[in-house]
């Protein structure tokens, strides 16, 4: 079965190339410093905004995270308000280009609101759960950072990405097509609706829904 990729996974699939190089101790100097250059070049890529919502959040995971929580204290309120901010564009995003069972598939299997957390996920819910209007605050701070972004169209990553998931593109690689036809997006119209329901969706993932 051949499984076809869009443009942005083909650059996940190497931003995870270039992590597990940097941390082979079989490879060589070279490739060492060849996947390093590689990771750094992708890191700008995301504080420039050029990679989608999911591929950030993985990169939170994987570095920006775990960077920051060498700082002490830790501030978690300034890591929730990033990841709620990609959390708010990466739903709104679902909600306008996915299905029911792209949006289950990204939700579900790639887990999404939670990917970024990975083994800090523990700290989180601690400080959500010991300093909710803190955590409140940082969440409702981020969700208006993804309203003002997309307000100004600072969009600068392929927003049709969420149409990669779902039955339809399985169907599509079940019968082994070279191309494939995504779900047809919501009119644009409804976005304004849509970017609200996806402002609930996360203020209520992340406990920080306070009755707005």
């Amino acid at each position: 079965m051949q499984t076809l990729q869009d443009a942005w996974q083909v650059r996940r699939a190497e931003t995870r190339a270039f992590i597990t190089a940097i941390g082979d101790e079989k490879a060589t100097q070279a490739q060492h410093a060849s996947a390093l250059r590689d990771f750094d070049a992708r890191l700008t890529a995301a504080e420039k905004g050029e990679l989608t919502p999911i591929e950030t959040m993985e990169l939170f995971q994987v570095f920006y995270i775990p960077k920051a929580l060498q700082q002490k204290p830790p501030r978690f309120d300034t890591m929730l308000r990033i990841i709620a901010a990609q959390a708010t564009m990466g739903w709104y995003d679902a909600l306008r280009f996915a299905d029911d069972s792209g949006r289950a598939e990204i939700s579900s299997n790639e887990a999404f609101f939670t990917l970024a957390f990975d083994k800090s996920a523990r700290d989180f819910v601690r400080f959500m759960k010991e300093q909710p209007d803190q955590a409140a605050a940082a969440v409702k701070a981020g969700i208006q950072d993804a309203r003002d972004k997309i307000a100004a169209k600072h969009i600068n990553y392929d927003a049709t990405w969420p149409a990669s998931y779902g039955i339809l593109r399985m169907q599509c690689a079940m019968k082994n097509a070279k191309t494939c036809e995504g779900p047809a997006p919501r009119p644009a119209g409804d976005w304004p609706a849509l970017l609200d329901q996806a402002a609930q969706r996360v203020s209520t993932v992340y406990r920080a829904a306070k009755g707005e």
